[in-house]
């Protein structure tokens, strides 16, 4: 199962990209439909197709993969600002005025994945 976003995005994710040295430039903001935090206080925000975990120290975001659709079927059935569980981990879906807040607190670079 594809996570289906909703109709209409709730704020958009400012990305910049390095294109040479010390030079950012301005990426198309992503359009951002919902998050959640984990046990950690680690942040994803769900943009189209893709999930961008936030890092607020670098100003960076990390894609990472999609919830599985279990978990979806939690978040999907959880309350804004509400926590949830899924495989006896806790995670709290985030509220659009926290997305909002979030997504204004500046640009953000995109980092690679890192390997598992």
């Amino acid at each position: 199962m594809i996570y289906a976003p909703p109709a209409s995005p709730v704020a958009s994710l400012d990305i910049v990209s390095r294109k040479s040295k010390d030079r950012l430039v301005q990426e198309p903001s992503e359009p951002v439909y919902g998050g959640y935090a984990n046990g950690r206080g680690e942040i994803f925000l769900f943009g189209e197709s893709l999930v961008y975990r936030v890092n607020f120290k670098n100003q960076t975001v990390q894609q990472r993969p999609q919830l599985n659709p279990g978990a979806q079927a939690r978040y999907d059935a959880t309350e804004a600002g509400e926590p949830f569980e899924y495989c006896n981990v806790s995670f709290r879906r985030l509220s659009s005025a926290e997305i909002i807040e979030i997504c204004a607190s500046g640009a953000f670079r995109v980092t690679p994945k890192l390997l598992s």
